[in-house]
């Protein structure tokens, strides 16, 4: 058995999300079917972490075992002719047998992209969450993005479904740019929860809106705060899951 991983960029409204589900259409599924019929038996395609229905990647990471060994150039030109529109192999290369495409990774990259105008460009619209109207100040969301960094309990941040597990998290970086309507947003961590990058882009909205204080953010983290108290949860239309990190970089 030989191991590679690849690094693949989606349209995330074109897929039920990640996972393989039975009946729906899904990344992990279409990888899985043509590596399968590359290699004639089933290929087991693992991902560096899971991507909802709508939410797009710019470089997820993936890692798989096949029967023998091809190189590197061809067989990603071959998984990619039997790829359908919207997912693309952008690269792949051998690596160790043991390489975990999930568990190998040191930390992980979201970004989220708003436009912020009353009028759209129509190619733009499927990757960013269009916000009409003025009214906000962008600054004051990036002022508390400094109270986002660091190792917290992102209970109030995330699905209900995550919080039978540990819920704390470490952010390593939290930045929120603007230049002219879009303004976006970056996120480097060791981990992130279900919908916690969206639910975070809602509660800086309510700072932008000037409905709260950039302080308020480490009010999300104590305990007794009611998530219904915070902001909404964001659609996935902007959130991208943009890289995944290693040390060392299979890429080198």
């Amino acid at each position: 058995m030989v191991r590679y991983t690849a690094e693949i960029s989606y349209n995330g409204s074109m897929f039920h999300g990640w996972q393989r589900q039975s009946g729906l259409t899904s990344v992990q599924g279409v990888l899985e079917d043509g590596l399968s019929f590359l290699n004639g038996k089933h290929v087991d395609v693992i991902g560096a972490g899971r991507t909802d229905a709508g939410v797009h990647a710019r470089g997820q990471v993936c890692s798989f075992g096949i029967s023998r060994k091809w190189d590197s150039r061809e067989l990603m030109l071959a998984l990619n002719s039997k790829l359908p529109d919207g997912v693309t192999v952008m690269r792949l290369t051998q690596v160790r047998p043991d390489f975990h495409a999930r568990y190998d990774a040191v930390s992980r990259e979201y970004m989220y992209f708003i436009w912020n105008r009353n009028a759209i460009y129509p190619h733009l619209a499927p990757f960013t969450c269009w916000l009409k109207g003025g009214g906000y100040d962008w600054s004051l969301a990036a002022e508390a993005c400094k109270y986002l960094k660091g190792e917290h309990d992102f209970r109030n941040f995330c699905h209900r479904g995550n919080k039978n597990g540990s819920t704390v998290r470490t952010l390593h970086s939290v930045r929120l740019q603007k230049s002219g309507s879009l303004i976006r947003l970056h996120l480097r961590g060791s981990g992130f929860l279900t919908n916690m990058v969206r639910i975070i882009v809602g509660n800086l909205e309510l700072v932008a809106k000037k409905e709260r204080d950039p302080e308020w953010i480490n009010e999300l983290f104590k305990p007794e705060y009611d998530r219904r108290d915070g902001g909404r949860t964001f659609p996935p239309a902007g959130l991208f899951l943009w890289k995944i990190n290693y040390d060392p970089s299979p890429w080198d």
